[in-house]
């Protein structure tokens, strides 16, 4: 599951500052912010069983992931990350139809969730309901933001709109796993390549909007 959980809140060091100056310091020293921002990411994570106690706002996520088990999703559990404090996510998966679905819970950014299809052929798209990062998407892993759209209208788009390639299987039981390889491949790929001035200076300027 290719998450933006490592670029949440990445800019975090602009929040006391106006619009204006987060704007010129990115435009300034977008690289090196770019730079600290990964290396403060960890290149893994490891997913510990929670609870319900787990949630912050039980309701919010309780509200998406109720929706999407009256459309045969399979509960793969709550669970906490201890490499990212604070974060608490709930996994879901719908073997007929080759989803995985991931609500999230961060300090920062809310409630949100992913839905997921994963191909043969090592690609995958991602519907979301986080806000767009201004990150250029992984080669063959695009994901399409539909900030506050209801949970089984983004489910009706991914069936509808998503590629029609052989799907990988998709099991509540290996949720844990392929979430964790998500992450592992997403964050290589970011510390691999970078993250520009031009993405630093496009957040910003969404921030200062």
């Amino acid at each position: 599951m290719d998450s933006i959980l490592f670029w949440v809140g990445a800019l975090i060091v602009f929040s006391v500052l106006s619009p204006l100056i987060k704007y010129v310091i990115a435009a300034v020293a977008g690289k090196r912010i770019g730079a600290k921002a990964l290396a403060q990411q960890p290149d893994r994570i490891h997913l510990q069983p929670g609870s319900p106690a787990s949630w912050k706002n039980a309701a919010a996520a309780s509200r998406i992931a109720d929706a999407l088990l009256t459309r045969a999703f399979a509960d793969g559990g709550v669970y906490t990350v201890p490499e990212l404090p604070g974060v608490v996510v709930q996994l879901m998966a719908h073997a007929k139809d080759g989803l995985y679905a991931a609500v999230y819970e961060h300090p920062k950014a809310g409630t949100w969730f992913d839905l997921v299809s994963r191909y043969q052929d090592g690609s995958s798209v991602t519907y979301s309901t986080a806000l767009p990062t201004a990150l250029r998407p992984r080669p063959g892993h695009p994901t399409v933001n539909l900030p506050g759209i209801e949970p089984l209208a983004v489910l009706d788009r991914i069936l509808a709109q998503r590629p029609r390639r052989s799907l990988k299987l998709a099991s509540p039981d290996q949720a844990v796993p392929v979430f964790e390889q998500g992450y592992a491949d997403s964050i290589d790929y970011r510390k691999q390549v970078g993250i520009s001035t031009g993405e630093v200076v496009r957040t910003a300027a969404r921030k200062a909007a």
